[in-house]
């Protein structure tokens, strides 16, 4: 009797020691980056632009500096530090043309986004990302602002504008009201144009919101043009400029009018890619900034 359990309790204390050496290894497989997922992983080859604003405004991509940044501070964000929005704040990029942000087909924007309220009648309207030119100089070729709400609105309006130039409809403007746009909250916000489907989604942590069809199909010109054309390729026109922050001819002193004002909010993270995200991408970008948070 004295063997045998002797035998077993070998045998015991043997699957005890694998069992440990078993979770050694597994923990030591995960400790390089503790469940952590590089977000510019996703979509790389898509990826044009990436602003972390980490003590700086400056694309981690193609290596662009701002050649203004008045007012602009950076406070803790949700990865690192933040770009901090004020009343005259903002970032000016001069653009070669050479870049692929003056000849984006389509364009998926993602953020951390932290919207504060722009009262109608009271606030002026916050621009928040622009790419300048077209024959619209207001409204530039991309032009992403947060449009004003009544005072007892609890949610943003979050509005954006892209271009063709020759097309009827050469001007799409995109803007609702929406509940997941939270105020003074953090909230992940992806918006993408598909120019293969003539398709513009909006995603909200991850999730896409449901649209209209009247907010996601995007046209060329009316039903009054047989077959009707979908809205296809953008078509950019004299990109020279990006600004983020406010809005380009207020900044440039072209146009002094009272409603275009500045961002106030906060933005981390901003990625620009030339191609509509899918939702499993968008929902993989998501999952990866996550495990990025401070």
């Amino acid at each position: 009797m004295k063997n045998k359990f002797g035998f077993f309790g070998v045998l015991a204390g043997l699957v005890i020691l694998c069992t440990i050496a078993l979770n050694s290894c597994k923990k030591d497989s995960n400790s390089g980056n503790d469940g952590k997922v590089d977000p510019s992983t996703i979509a790389t080859s898509d990826l044009v632009a990436y602003f972390p604003f980490d003590g700086d405004g400056k694309d981690k991509i193609a290596s662009l500096a701002p050649t203004a940044s008045p007012g602009v501070t950076f406070v803790t964000g949700k990865r690192g530090q933040c770009y901090q929005g004020a009343d005259n704040a903002y970032f000016v990029y001069d653009l070669a043309g050479t870049s692929k942000l003056t000849s984006l087909k389509a364009f998926s924007l993602s953020m951390w986004f932290y919207g504060t309220p722009a009262i109608d009648g009271v606030a002026p309207v916050p621009g928040i990302f622009q790419l300048n030119g077209t024959s619209d100089p207001v409204w530039g070729n991309v032009c992403l602002t947060q449009d004003r709400m009544p005072d007892a609105a609890d949610s943003l309006n979050i509005k954006i504008v892209f271009h063709k130039e020759g097309a009827v409809w050469a001007n799409q403007f995109v803007g609702f009201p929406n509940s997941k746009f939270v105020e003074n909250m953090w909230i992940h916000l992806v918006l993408t144009y598909d120019n293969t489907t003539s398709k513009y989604m909006v995603y909200v942590n991850g999730a896409p919101l449901v649209l209209a069809a009247g907010i996601t199909d995007r046209w060329a010109a009316g039903d009054d043009v047989s077959p009707r054309p979908a809205f296809g390729d953008l078509v950019f026109s004299n990109v020279t400029k990006m600004s983020i922050g406010g809005w380009m001819q207020k900044i440039i002193g072209a146009q002094t009018d009272d409603w275009m004002g500045y961002f106030t909010g906060k933005m981390d993270e901003l990625r620009i890619y030339d191609k509509g995200l899918s939702a499993t991408e968008v929902k993989s970008l998501y999952d990866a900034e996550v495990t990025q948070l401070n």
